[in-house]
């Protein structure tokens, strides 16, 4: 029987991954495990399709990969605050750089 369980990741968790993709690098994809194999976590992609729209699926190591964070109910923002943003079915790292006051 195929194991269950890999580090901190179990077949059926919603992960994000972390992409090495020429474009993509540093951008996190939701997916969900799916299998492991020699070491490796199968997952399958939630935003990602190929050409016949199928989930595109790829085999990960376990440090490419992060469990979905929790959102805060709610956070202080300030300058430096490293935060990510989603843009193009990914989640991007960046930097409060600018600050306005609430209206």
């Amino acid at each position: 029987m195929a194991p269950r369980t890999l580090g901190k990741f179990s077949v059926d968790d919603k992960v994000e991954v972390l992409s090495d993709e020429k474009g993509f690098s540093g951008a996190w994809a939701l997916a969900t495990v799916t299998g492991i194999t020699r070491g490796r976590l199968l997952v399958e992609f939630s935003r990602f399709v190929d050409e016949a729209g199928v989930a595109m699926q790829e085999k990960v190591p376990p440090h490419r990969l992060r469990h979905v964070p929790l959102f805060p109910a709610s956070f202080n923002v300030h300058l430096g605050l490293r935060v990510e943003g989603y843009l193009h079915d990914c989640w991007w790292p960046g930097e409060v750089v600018e600050q306005h006051a609430r209206k």
